[in-house]
This record gives structure tokens, C-alpha cells and sequence, in this order.
């Protein structure tokens, strides 16, 4: 019964993603999870929820990334002028300065709202794969070197390098460690 929910629920994702893109002309994908719902056993509610929230997220990036594409061609624009307008152009790197930083937190809250719908079996089977993803680079490097035969995707490269740099993404970051930096230097 309880997969037969879930299939159901994993079925309706589409529509819950036709429902997000009704305004917006960036096409956004439903996730689809199938392993990690069988890795975490997760239900048919922290199902619907958990892709609620990734739509959500998908829907709030892609929005930011038409705006940071808008900033780009005016930064373009006003480089290109005659005459360069440095306040201009000031406000419009900080612009993009303040998308990276929403963006950043906007993506921690939606991880902790996720988060939130796990139970604690759930989460500490995360932490497992948190610290699986951790390996991911020196998996790679033993495979290049054949001491393993790890069979990795097309790509593998580039998953190892974002594993190592523990770095995700965000529309406008021109340093997308930055943040990370900053956060390091306080502490210390």
C-alpha cells in the first residue's frame, strides 16, 4: 500500500510542477527521487513535501538567474558605452553581489526546511551520505590510477571537483566560495 502511495505521489509530481510554471517561461523539472525514497524510506507525505520545496527552490533560482542574465547585459551595455559609468556599474556588481547572497541563504533554508522532514533515522542516514559524497573525490583518483574500478558516470570529473570544493552554484556569485571564506575568517 505505502508504495502504491508513493507512486502516486512520485506520478503527480509533474502536475505539481505544471502548477509552478504556469507564469514563469523557464521550464523547471519535477525531481525525481526513486532511490532516495527507498534509501531513506521516506512517506508518501515527506515525499510530497520534499518536492513541493525542491519546485519551490527551482522556481526562486530560475527567476534569479533571468535577473542576473538582465544585470549582465546592462553591465555589458554600460562597458561597452562611450563613456563608462562606474557608479553604474557599482551598483549593478553589487546587484549581483546581493543575488549570490539571497541565494545562498535562500538555498540553506530551503536544506534546513528539508531537513525538518526527517526523522531522526532519516537524518542520521543522511550524515552516511554526506559523508559518502565526502569520498567522492578520492574515489576518482583511485580509479584514474586503476587501484579500483568505480564504473563512474560520464562526468565523474566534474562531480569530483564540486566534492572537493564543497561549493554549490548560486545565480550571481562571481566566487562561489566566498561566503565560505568569509564565514571562515570570522571564526578564526
Amino acid at each position: 500500500m505505502r508504495n502504491r502511495s508513493l507512486l502516486i505521489v512520485l506520478a503527480a509530481a509533474p502536475l505539481l510542477m505544471q502548477a509552478q510554471t504556469t507564469t514563469d517561461p523557464t521550464p523547471i523539472v519535477a525531481p525525481t527521487y526513486a532511490l532516495l525514497v527507498k534509501y531513506l524510506d521516506l512517506k508518501a507525505d515527506q515525499v510530497t513535501a520534499l518536492t513541493r520545496l525542491e519546485l519551490q527552490y527551482q522556481h526562486y533560482i530560475a527567476t534569479k538567474q533571468s535577473r542576473v542574465a538582465e544585470v549582465n547585459k546592462e553591465i555589458r551595455q554600460l562597458t561597452l558605452a562611450q563613456t563608462v559609468d562606474a557608479a553604474g556599474l557599482g551598483v549593478r556588481y553589487a546587484e549581483l553581489e546581493a543575488i549570490c547572497r539571497e541565494a545562498r541563504d535562500t538555498g540553506q533554508q530551503t536544506s534546513a526546511n528539508a531537513r525538518k522532514l526527517m526523522t531522526t533515522d532519516q537524518l542520521a542516514e543522511l550524515t552516511t551520505l554526506e559523508q559518502a559524497y565526502a569520498l567522492v573525490p578520492v574515489i576518482v583518483q583511485a580509479d584514474s590510477i586503476h587501484l579500483i574500478s568505480a564504473s563512474l558516470p560520464t562526468g565523474s570529473t566534474t562531480l569530483a571537483t564540486n566534492a572537493a570544493a564543497e561549493a554549490r552554484s548560486y545565480p550571481g556569485c562571481k566566487f562561489p566560495n566566498a561566503g565560505q571564506v568569509a564565514a571562515s575568517a570570522i571564526g578564526q
